[in-house]
């Protein structure tokens, strides 16, 4: 059985690196994070909110895709669906907020920024998620079930079948990272693992 590296990191350039180092090949990686529920109806009983960034989060446990072309896929499912090749199927991309880092001969690395200089200085992991266990839990770190959460949530839009599922994951709330063999543990994994156990 092969022995995989574990690293405890502290920082979020720390992961940033790491990321950037791990190249642009399309690969699975599994991600533990810790989110502020933001998207959250006023009036909920924890004070979470846009504003706040705290009083609710949701913690997840994920396996999924990073630097996967996200065009590619979207065509390749509209083909699949269609019953046509591949070459004949056409999509063009929506606009979007934010741009790739890229490597220094101009590839695409799965960490993203917005695209407005004034609201740069956050990074992201643009994921593919297949697979994914989550819980919520409060300010104090005290479950809350979902079915008590989900009333305040607003309901999710509906993704087209032909498009894959992509998350921007801020770095700052990744609380482990596994990739090509390496385990990335940020000091609060411990917590988070326990809130996953439940």
């Amino acid at each position: 059985m092969d022995k995989k590296t574990v690293v405890s990191m502290t920082s979020v350039l720390e992961i940033l690196g790491f990321i950037k180092g791990n190249g642009t090949a399309c690969r699975f990686v599994a991600i533990t994070i810790k989110t502020p529920v933001v998207k959250i109806k006023a009036g909920n009983p924890w004070g979470a909110g846009a504003k706040t960034k705290n009083g609710l989060y949701k913690v997840s446990r994920k396996l999924g895709i990073i630097n996967a072309n996200y065009h590619t896929s979207v065509r390749t499912r509209i083909a699949a669906k269609l019953g046509v090749n591949l070459s004949e199927a056409k999509y063009e991309n929506e606009e979007v907020w934010y741009e790739h880092l890229k490597t220094v001969d101009g590839k695409n690395l799965p960490v993203v920024q917005h695209k407005d200089v004034d609201k740069q200085g956050q990074f992201y992991l643009q994921y593919f998620p297949q697979k994914s266990t989550s819980a919520f839990v409060n300010e104090a770190g005290e479950p809350e079930d979902e079915s008590v959460v989900k009333p305040w949530l607003y309901k999710e839009t509906e993704r087209p079948d032909y498009k894959p599922s992509v998350i921007a994951v801020n770095l700052c709330n990744i609380k482990q990272l596994k990739a090509s063999g390496v385990v990335i543990e940020m000091p609060e994994l411990e917590e988070a693992e326990a809130i996953l156990a439940d």
